[in-house]
Parts: C-alpha cells; structure tokens; sequence
C-alpha cells in the first residue's frame, strides 16, 4: 500500500515540474526575442584612413609666397627647406630663400634718381632656426578623410643680403603642417625677418614679412 502511495506522490511530482519547466523556458525566448529587437549588433562602422608620420626624422621641401621687404614693396619669394624632427614636437630647420625687390615710392616719384642697381634689388636670406608643435591633432576633410596636422611656431636667427650687404637676422615665425601621407607634408607658413640697416640714409630696424606655401617630403 504505501509503495503504491509513493509511485502516485512521485508521478504527481514529476508532473508538476514538467508543468512548471514549460512557462519558465517559454518567457526565456520571449525575452530572448525582445532583446534581439532592441540591441542591433551589427553595426555599419565608419573606416577611416589615417595618415602616419614617416619613421624617418628628416624632411625637406621647396615653397612659394610673398614677402613684405620694408620700403621695396610686396614681392614673390621662393625657397627650399630642410628639417631634423629632434622629438616628437621639437625639430630645428634651415631655409634658404629669395626674392626680386621693386622700386621704392621715392624712386618712383623722382624719375632718373636710382637708390640701388637692379643687381642689388635681389634679396636673399638663409637662417636656422627651432620649432615647437603646439597643437598636433588632425583635420577632418569630409566625411572619409582625416589628416595628421601640427600648429607649430619657429624662432632663428641668420643672414639676409641685401645691396650688397650682409644683415644678421632674427626670425619669429608660425605655420600649419598637414600629413595627407606618411611621407608627403603641406606646410602654410608666416615669417618675420628683423635686422637693422641704413639704405635710405639713417639706419633703422625692419621688418620683412612673409607668407608662404611649401611641399615637403620626410626621408
């Protein structure tokens, strides 16, 4: 008698698991589809290329622009640069530049009378000078490409000749460098040349301002 109670008590049991077992596993793929509708994995990612700066530390290049020379008038100027990257934000750079210089107002205004030969009109400078990257970060252009770029200042010193004379120089300076590879560089640049000189007749201190665009290559 109890054996027969017990196979009905265990029957009963088994049963109401079963019942049980049922809903539970029912509401777990409701869950489960509920879910699905609410998280989307697969998501359609933006890729980006990115331009790197080249492992190589040197960089050289040509640019073109205008130059303020005081009392010459505003001229083109041309040039070729070379930079070492020292670190990550400090480099030093040469430059060499050159331009033809105009007539001053005088000149113009007198008719025959010439301050200087058209020999002496050419103005050439060379410095050295260091730089600083103030702001590297990078430039979006669109929605698919991205640049490494750097804000960075420069400060030097070297030599302008100009009518037949030698001026010690200081330049302060400002540019923008855009990576569009890892080993092509557009610069965009202003420069200030100081030095002291006494072609008008008393000596006084100048300022010849530049601008200027350039193409670089890292080697």
């Amino acid at each position: 008698m109890e054996t027969g109670l017990q196979r009905i008590f265990l029957t009963c049991s088994a049963g109401l698991l079963i019942s049980f077992a049922n809903p539970v596993s029912a509401d777990s793929e409701n869950d489960r589809s509920v879910l699905d509708k609410i998280i989307t994995p697969d998501l359609e990612r933006r890729e980006i290329t990115e331009a790197d700066l080249d492992t190589e530390d040197f960089e050289i290049g040509a640019y073109y622009g205008v130059m303020n020379v005081e009392d010459f008038g505003t001229n083109d100027v041309t040039g070729f640069r070379l930079a070492y990257h020292v670190t990550e934000d400090l480099f030093v750079e040469a430059t060499y530049g050159s331009t033809t210089t105009q007539e001053t107002s005088f000149e113009r205004l007198s008719g025959a009378t010439q301050i200087l030969t058209d020999d002496q009109r050419d103005l050439t400078y060379y410095n050295l000078s260091a730089g600083y990257n103030l702001f590297p970060g990078e430039i979006f252009i669109g929605n698919k490409w991205s640049f490494n770029s750097a804000l960075y200042i420069t400060a030097g010193v070297g030599n302008t000749d100009f009518a037949d004379e030698e001026h010690f120089t200081y330049t302060l300076g400002a540019g923008l460098r855009l990576l569009t590879t890892d080993w092509l560089a557009l610069h965009f640049d202003v420069r200030g040349h100081m030095f002291d000189h006494d072609l008008l007749g008393e000596e006084q201190t100048i300022i010849n301002l530049e601008t200027h665009a350039g193409i670089t290559f890292f080697f």
